[in-house]
């Protein structure tokens, strides 16, 4: 999420705050003088449950606004079907080189008898998929696991792929993630074919998940996936529907998609059951 604002000396500031996964790809080199402490902070908080944002900025010179402004206000006014997109690119357009201010970390404690209740559907064979855009280690602390359940974590967090990722080659690094991915979800149906009577957690990441669901590997995610009593993901808004989908159409199950934001509504419409949505 984004703003612009005009200080009282004339100066146009864009005020971004979003998941730090969406903000540290946009700051500029120059930009990133405390990213790792940051980092750090961040994992401190999601380790106790805390749900974390991650807060940027950069000054816009009067002709770049002029210029967002008018790409922006012509998305908002169109009626076409690609209108999100295009709403999407004037975003880009202004929302990088930024400079890192900051994170910010609030308690969002699940209401009492939540875990119970996820305790009681698990029990009843009904299976759990969390689709967030907190931090994973959040999602976990917070109890959206069951207690003694073993982890499967794929994930892109590992020394090569981020020195891989640095060095700017995409093309490499994509070929080399989607290796990996592939590799882990492999370790990991033959992981749970091993090991037929424990009960399993699938834990994966928004880049990974990217790869996961590529048309050469999805089916593969889907076998662990439902091989798992429970699975969480953390990924972008516009993934949120093509997990449903893909869980609805591969599987033929009953699915319900519960969502309490405007990130969630692109699922209803995938489900089998309506959607509801709290506050």
């Amino acid at each position: 999420m984004s703003v612009i604002v005009k200080s009282p000396e004339g100066r146009l500031l864009l005020l971004c705050k979003g998941a730090d996964s969406v903000i540290f790809e946009r700051l500029a080199n120059d930009g990133r003088d405390f990213q790792e402490r940051t980092k750090e902070h961040i994992n401190e908080y999601a380790d106790a449950g805390l749900r974390t944002l991650v807060l940027a900025y950069r000054e816009l010179d009067d002709e770049e606004y002029e210029r967002f402004n008018k790409e922006f206000t012509e998305a908002k006014n169109s009626v076409s079907a690609d209108r999100d997109e295009k709403i999407d690119a004037a975003a880009d357009m202004i929302e990088k080189h930024l400079i890192l201010l900051g994170a910010t970390a609030v308690e969002d404690k699940l209401q009492n008898g939540v875990p119970e209740c996820i305790d009681k559907l698990a029990q009843a064979q009904i299976k759990i998929w969390v689709l967030t855009g907190d931090k994973m280690e959040t999602a976990i602390n917070i109890g959206l696991l069951r207690q003694g359940m073993k982890q499967i974590i794929i994930t892109l967090d590992s020394p090569d792929l981020i020195l891989l990722e640095k060095q700017g080659n995409k093309d490499a690094f994509a070929k080399a993630s989607k290796e990996s991915v592939t590799r882990q979800i492999s370790d990991g149906n033959r992981f749970i074919s091993a090991s037929s009577l424990e009960s399993f957690a699938l834990i994966i990441d928004g880049k990974s998940l990217t790869f996961a669901l590529e048309d050469d590997v999805k089916d593969h995610l889907l076998q662990l996936a439902i091989s798992c009593a429970s699975v969480i993901c953390r990924l972008f808004s516009q993934t949120k529907a093509l997990v449903t989908r893909l869980v609805k159409t591969s599987t033929g199950k009953v699915t319900l998609a519960i969502g309490d934001g405007a990130n969630d509504v692109g699922m209803p419409k995938k489900q089998t059951l309506n959607w509801y949505k709290w506050s």
